[in-house]
């Protein structure tokens, strides 16, 4: 017997539990929700004064509360994290044990709601712009203060990574916004379980009652309508594949800002050195295999591709299908809590594979299905489908020089890791202009905190917030005020 799950609307401190709508989850498995379109009065603020409260905390005390947060979002002791889980077991395409690890990373000394790590955020944005006017005098005696003031923001979050409700709550507290986020339909339980969480604290505290979170099925009109309008909300936080961020951008007009994280790719270069040794190529094989399979493939920030510079003489491929092998190898040896044979596979992307087996004079495919699998070029060509590849599956390219693998670059690409090292400064600046927005070290390719450096280019804190500037004009010479009595009296 299939079991149901219920996921109910956390409204400001409030869990709606009234499962009235039904909705088919990705694997078959079925979970009840609330008509989020029914309890719209209780996920919009009443007014923007609402927001008043977060301005009676000082930053210290939201760290203060967001250490503790992080205290009871403990795994082992949270019985609304377990609950979400089970959840993930359920609807999400990440193995459970990559997922508990997601979770164990929100608690503990180096997680994400560790005071290190929050202050790091802090620094992103400066603590002078969200505790206070950060005060200057301009060149014409003014002064001049400047301030980041959160406002009402819809998150249209991921749902690949379980720790995206975190981050997100993070930055809405430090920015004193207010949050609702639309839960997706393969992690329906961390931002409840955050809500839940905040209730257990204290539900009336004001960083409780600026958080909601709910799930809705994309293409209710009527109701997405009020949702998406700047009467209610400011700002539109959204991450997501191509369909969702095209969906969500119809409803974009003066007054809603978008601020996006849309589909990205990311590849690694390698040089010809990885080519000339027994353990160069192990070194090389060693890293591409753990940026291709952490967290088992599912994130912007994974190898789908990885340029090789290799000659097109016999000995050289020879080379370059010796290193196809050792990256595959490599694969199956990575330690299970950070990568796994994938749980299931779909039948669009095993018939992508297959299609191989017709094309075996320009693609040689080692290993494949749930394993993972290493697809080689015999050209300089990609496989069509290497956006998509997925379960630990990388194509390697063979190129003669990086020219080749730069005029193939554009800001779809987020992430780029480089062997050896020292190609890293060489190459940065190219791929900077051809739109990459990271450049990094082959094998540290996931092994970044995204809530303390620019992500997709994009420093979120500072989108995420109105800047606000407020002047105090008393010094400013008389000669204006002077020109518009004289006018004004004339």
């Amino acid at each position: 017997m299939t079991k149901s799950y219920s996921i109910p609307i956390f409204a400001r401190g409030e869990i709606i539990d009234d499962p009235e709508m039904t909705y088919a989850g990705r694997f078959g498995t079925e979970f009840s929700a609330p008509d989020a379109a029914k309890y719209l009065d209780k996920l919009i603020l009443p007014s923007r004064h609402a927001l008043s409260e977060l301005y009676d905390l000082s930053i210290d005390d939201i760290v203060n509360f967001l250490v503790e947060l992080g205290h009871r979002l403990d795994l082992e002791t949270n019985p609304h994290l377990k609950w979400a889980l089970e959840l993930n077991e359920a609807f999400s395409d990440m193995p459970p044990s990559l997922c508990a690890g997601s979770f164990r990373g929100i608690a503990g000394k180096n997680g994400m709601l560790s005071r290190e790590r929050i202050e790091a955020v802090i620094d992103t944005i400066g603590r002078e712009h969200i505790d206070q006017w950060a005060t200057t005098t301009q060149y014409n005696g003014r002064t001049i203060g400047v301030r980041a003031i959160g406002v009402p923001t819809v998150h249209v979050i991921a749902g690949n990574a379980p720790g995206i409700a975190t981050i997100t709550f993070i930055r809405n507290a430090l920015i004193r916004g207010y949050a609702l986020v639309k839960i997706p339909s393969n992690e329906l339980g961390a931002a409840i379980a955050i809500g839940r969480t905040l209730i257990d604290m204290d539900p009336h505290h004001p960083l409780t009652k600026s958080w909601s979170a709910a799930y809705w099925r994309g293409g209710d009109t009527g109701f997405e309508e009020k949702i998406y309008h700047p009467k209610n909300f400011d700002r539109v936080v959204a991450w997501g594949g191509k369909n969702s961020i095209t969906h969500i951008a119809r409803y974009l007009r003066p007054g809603l800002d978008l601020v996006m994280f849309d589909p990205k790719n990311s590849r690694a270069f390698i040089g010809r050195e990885a080519l000339e040794s027994e353990d160069a190529m192990r070194e090389a094989a060693m890293r591409l295999a753990a940026d291709v399979g952490y967290n088992n493939q599912i994130g912007c920030a994974n190898a789908r591709m990885a340029f090789v510079e290799c000659d097109e003489d016999p000995t050289s491929r020879a080379q370059l299908r010796r290193f196809g092998r050792l990256v595959f190898d490599s694969i199956q040896r990575l330690p299970a809590q950070i990568s796994t044979p994938a749980p299931r596979i779909s039948s669009e992307f095993a018939a992508q594979l297959d299609s191989l087996t017709m094309l075996d004079e320009e693609f040689e495919l080692i290993g494949g299905g749930r394993d993972g699998g290493v697809i080689l070029s015999l050209c300089d060509e990609p496989v069509d489908f290497f956006e998509d590849l997925a379960h630990r599956t990388v194509n390697i390219v063979p190129i003669k020089s990086f020219e080749s693998a730069l005029r193939r670059t554009t800001r779809d690409v987020q992430t780029v890791g480089i062997f050896p090292e020292h190609l890293r400064e060489k190459l940065r600046l190219p791929l900077a202009l051809h739109g990459v927005q990271r450049v990094t070290d082959l094998g540290y390719m996931l092994n970044y905190d995204s809530l303390t450096v620019p992500h997709d280019g994009t420093e979120a804190l500072r989108r995420m917030a109105t800047w606000v500037v407020s002047e105090d004009c008393s010094n400013v010479p008389e000669l204006w005020h002077a020109l518009l009595r004289e006018k004004i009296s004339a």
